[in-house]
């Protein structure tokens, strides 16, 4: 009987423990709580994701459909034309010494992903000295004059760009409006007369005309909001020459520009 209120003891002993260890297990009201903070901390976590990817994703796709364009470069007219010949035959300039810088400002408007309409506005003013070829004054020195061109234009152009995202080549054709002015200053020999006096005088004329011109370049984007550009273009313009140039013939606008510039998107 000793043995078997051992063994009873034993179990009872073992129950209890059972009991014990059980009744942890109960629900306890501070569960729930910790599983929603848990669960708002883990949705709050996707929605900065959610929201970060759909901010990433409209900087990557978003295009602003305006674009201020500031843009300096060189022009060197081509100078294919009688009028040149005319204004430089017997001296030592050619229209390629005029080359000199020019400067503009173009408004692009996106008309679609790849297609744009470029509003733009142009000035250029070159000047070169030449003299005589074959003639000198009683002295000795050269008997010089100043030849000038300058010009300002409006034009629209028609634009493609290639790509769609980064560097963007582009290419376009367009047309405008140009006013010019030709002008000679210096010194000058009066061949009418038999001695043959050097005199200074002032010639000049102007006018208006159409232009077409071509464009290529590419787009660097810094940021989203600047860019900068390289571009080249080539016009084509010419007048008839009047004024103290009458029976010249036309005079030759045509050229190639090489330019850089900024651009501002909004």
């Amino acid at each position: 009987m000793e043995t078997v209120n051992c063994r009873l003891l034993t179990v009872d002993s073992v129950l209890t423990g059972i009991e014990v260890a059980v009744h942890p297990l109960e629900p306890d009201t501070e569960v729930p709580m910790l599983r929603h903070i848990t669960r708002t901390i883990i949705l709050a976590t996707l929605l900065i994701f959610i929201g970060a990817d759909a901010e990433a994703q409209w900087q990557r796709h978003y295009e602003p459909m305006g674009q201020l364009r500031f843009r300096l470069g060189i022009f060197e007219p081509a100078g294919g034309s009688d009028g040149w010949d005319g204004v430089f035959e017997g001296f030592t300039g050619r229209p390629s010494d005029l080359q000199d810088f020019v400067g503009g400002m173009d408004y692009l408007w996106r008309t679609g992903r790849h297609t744009s309409v470029l509003f733009g506005f142009s000035y250029f003013s070159g000047k070169t000295t030449s003299a005589y070829e074959d003639w000198v004054a009683q002295d000795g020195s050269e008997i010089r004059h100043t030849t000038g061109l300058e010009f300002s234009d409006l034009t629209a152009a028609f634009v493609y760009r290639f790509g769609s995202t980064g560097i963007r080549p582009y290419a376009g054709i367009g047309g405008g409006f140009v006013w010019w002015t030709l002008t000679d200053e210096g010194y000058f020999i009066d061949f009418g007369v038999p001695d043959q006096p050097v005199f200074w005088a002032w010639y000049g004329a102007r006018g208006n005309t159409f232009e077409a011109f071509g464009l290529v370049g590419v787009d660097f984007p810094l940021s989203p909001r600047w860019s900068f550009f390289a571009e080249g273009r080539y016009r084509w313009a010419s007048d008839e020459l009047g004024d103290d140039y009458s029976g010249f013939g036309k005079l030759d606008l045509s050229g190639y520009e090489i330019s850089g510039g900024f651009g501002v998107n909004f």
